[in-house]
């Protein structure tokens, strides 16, 4: 009897914690959608959308009907790339839930089992909008469908586990790069038996089965878990947040969240450059806040990845002045980035001479692009002359710096001239 009593209290609590999350939503959304909303919006959208679906139903148009198999069946991995887990914990559990484990079991399992209901609803959505293109197309059978859709749904469920371990055991870039490996590893694992087995349902039983035993391996370790309740507290808090977020994206100015996090590079505050002046002084300040923030570390990444191969599929005869555009753009990136950061007020309280900004823009601008310079007159040069072409890391180097101290000069006649304006 007390272990009935107990279920009835955890499924109650759980039932009371689920009802007042749909109605905060509800009140969330009741405020944007009003009747003129769907009047004008919403009814006419729905008419016209469904009169589109059922006339592609009946009558399937030829850009459909070219659409390669692999269209239909990779665009369903959404669902398992947005799944997300529900605990519905809060933050005044610490004083009474986390005691009793039975309670923080029955809650985890609830909030699993919603998900799960969830992410089905989902799959059934996705696969509901794809049947004109497997049933009036490609005469997928009943049974071959609800396979693919069950197949979808359970590797959903490992996304949405398996994502949040990963938030309450990692951060910062340790944490970016594992969900990204987590991310692709899914979408192999997805899309290797879907391409190869889709439309036979006997043979997409077995990753079924791996499937589902993957994903009780998943929850038997959240739910073992003891290092994960601060984790499942903020992201429950961005679930109950989402709907008036994106509500009011475009009226609430939001805050920049501090983090006291130690930086991935630079941690220590020692000197780059033996100098003292001042644009070294200054060049060294800047480079370090550039360094030490992510995201910016991260958009410098992506920039000279997509360069080198742009730069790669580029005929040589054209390389050099590809090149020496992509390096000038990237100039010009940086010093947007300076002017901002002078900007700050941090930056902005000291009195820095005019010629002193200068030479440290120049320096700053120097150093975060010459590592993209030398990659790409190594590129250059392999293309055109096999091995030997790595020494045109040299050039390359020499090209980045009268290029540079050509901007510096630019901008020194610019400000001349509007001191003289």
């Amino acid at each position: 009897m007390r272990d009935l009593a107990v279920n009835w209290r955890v499924g109650t609590l759980f039932r009371r914690r689920l009802k007042r999350f749909w109605a905060e939503q509800w009140r969330a959304w009741r405020t944007a959608l009003d009747w003129t909303v769907w009047v004008y919006f919403i009814l006419p959208l729905l008419w016209i959308g469904g009169g589109t679906y059922l006339d592609i139903w009946h009558h399937p148009p030829d850009w459909l009907r070219q659409l390669p198999m692999w269209t239909g069946e990779r665009l369903p991995l959404v669902v398992v790339f947005v799944g997300r887990l529900r605990t519905f914990a809060e933050e005044a559990d610490v004083l009474f839930l986390l005691q009793r484990r039975t309670w923080g079991r029955g809650m985890m399992l609830r909030g699993a089992a919603y998900t799960a209901a969830v992410l089905l609803f989902l799959t059934a959505l996705v696969y509901a909008v794809l049947l004109p293109f497997f049933v009036a197309v490609h005469h997928f059978s009943a049974a071959t469908l609800v396979t693919m859709i069950v197949y979808t749904w359970a590797w959903a469920c490992i996304g949405a586990v398996w994502r949040n371990l990963l938030e309450a055991r990692f951060s910062g870039f340790r944490k970016w790069l594992v969900k990204t490996a987590v991310l692709l590893l899914l979408a192999i694992t997805y899309l290797i038996p879907m391409i190869y087995w889709g439309s036979s349902p006997a043979r997409l039983l077995p990753p079924i089965l791996i499937g589902a035993a993957a994903f009780a391996l998943l929850l038997r370790v959240k739910l073992r878990a003891r290092d994960a309740f601060e984790s499942d507290t903020q992201q429950e808090q961005l679930a109950r947040l989402a709907s008036t977020q994106f509500l009011l994206r475009n009226v609430m100015e939001r805050k920049p969240r501090i983090r006291l996090r130690r930086p991935l590079l630079l941690r220590n505050s020692k000197r780059i450059f033996k100098r003292f002046d001042g644009e070294t002084l200054l060049g060294e300040m800047i480079i370090k806040a550039y360094v030490r923030r992510f995201p910016l570390v991260r958009t410098w990444l992506a920039f000279n990845l997509l360069s080198a191969v742009g730069l790669i599929l580029t005929p040589a005869v054209i390389q050099p002045y590809v090149a020496i555009a992509l390096m000038l753009l990237f100039s010009t990136w940086i010093t947007s980035h300076w002017r901002g950061m002078m900007a700050e007020p941090y930056f902005a309280q000291f009195r820095w001479p005019d010629a002193v900004k200068r030479k440290s823009a120049g320096r700053v601008r120097f150093w975060l692009v010459v590592p993209s310079a030398g990659l790409f007159g190594m590129i250059c040069g392999l293309k055109a002359y096999g091995a030997w072409g790595l020494l045109a890391i040299v050039p390359g180097v020499l090209i980045w710096i009268v290029i540079n101290s050509i901007v510096t000069s630019t901008m020194l006649l610019s400000d001349r001239k509007a001191e003289e304006a």
